[in-house]
């Protein structure tokens, strides 16, 4: 992983980047043991390389950002449902334009039981992440990692994620389970209500599919 961490010296191609990023996905998650499979990848560019993984769940959307610095590098992660586009976040699903591409903060509160009106406080009035994820962010190892490399210390918190919650989070996603994804939908709809949520790009946030 010398890639991740050295002096950014850009004589390496964007493949081999891309390459030693899915490798550290591949060995910190155990994608292979959770039945996730590499099904797209695009690292032609510098500045951002792309690894989608699916499983027979739902897909999962690694998205990693070279700064200048290693410190400053970026690792964005989004779940979505086997229609999502592998480039577009976005579609049309029943008549409408929707996000097709999901952040797992709202899952996670959903899996937890919260309402959306504990949800908003969690959010708002306690500044709070996810339980799980507050653990992991407070923790030594957590703190350890989040200042050597934060990609890495982004990998390891879905790896705790996925030990924490198990398959019921792949199952939120699941196109045979149009009942669960119902209710979530129902539920981060009056979430964003709450929040009072603006858009400024793309659909409204609460037009998932």
């Amino acid at each position: 992983m010398n890639l991740l961490h050295k002096d950014h010296d850009k004589t390496e191609s964007p493949e081999n980047l891309g390459n030693a990023i899915a490798g550290m996905i591949e060995k910190l998650m155990g994608m292979k043991g959770w039945g996730f499979h590499k099904s797209y990848i695009d690292f032609t560019k510098w500045g951002s390389q792309k690894v989608i993984y699916d499983s027979e769940w739902c897909r999962i959307n690694f998205i990693f950002s070279r700064e200048r610095l290693p410190e400053y590098d970026e690792l964005s992660i989004h779940y979505g449902r086997l229609h999502a586009h592998n480039e577009n976040p976005y579609m049309d699903w029943d008549g409408q334009q929707c996000r097709c591409w999901h952040k797992y903060t709202g899952a996670l509160r959903f899996l937890d039981g919260l309402s959306p009106s504990e949800a908003m406080e969690q959010v708002k009035v306690y500044k709070q992440l996810p339980a799980v994820m507050e653990c992991y962010r407070k923790s030594e190892i957590g703190q350890e990692l989040l200042a050597a490399y934060p990609p890495k210390y982004a990998i390891v918190q879905q790896s705790i994620i996925w030990e924490h919650y198990g398959t019921r989070l792949f199952e939120l996603f699941d196109l045979r389970r149009p009942d669960l994804w119902e209710e979530y939908r129902k539920f981060i709809k009056e979430y964003h209500r709450l929040m009072g949520t603006k858009t400024y790009y793309g659909p409204p946030e609460e037009n998932i599919c």
